[in-house]
């Protein structure tokens, strides 16, 4: 049986990472740019990390605690990598770098969108 306290800090793990998780959707969903988004998406590999070790920590197992350690870890490691070498690419082709407007947000129109048909 799991005490109490474990239990809490099982719970806590896993709300830290999901607010971690959710700040940097909702960063990446609003942020004008590819740069900017990369930069919200580094939330992501910390969030999870508390998210599995959180849930590995309720189950009260020594061998999934290790595995779900070996994911974060995995995660911490090859989240940073994928987003600088997108960041790379956006340095290189800095016509793809930024919006322009070109996806339209609910409640911001795109500029160059045709006007919507009558009655629709």
């Amino acid at each position: 049986m799991m005490s109490a306290a474990v239990q809490w800090v099982s719970d806590a793990l896993v709300a830290l990472g999901l607010l971690f998780i959710t700040a940097a959707i909702i960063g990446m969903y609003r942020l004008p740019s590819v740069l900017t988004r990369v930069h919200a998406a580094g939330a992501v590999p910390f969030g999870g990390a508390l998210v599995i070790i959180g849930a590995t920590l309720a189950t009260a197992d020594g061998w999934l605690f290790l595995r779900g350690l070996l994911v974060a870890a995995f995660l911490m490691l090859t989240i940073p990598s994928s987003a600088h070498a997108i960041a790379w690419l956006a340095e290189k082709r800095p016509e793809l770098a930024h919006d322009k407007g070109r996806r339209g947000r609910p409640g911001h129109p795109r500029k160059d969108a045709p006007p919507e048909p009558p009655g629709g």
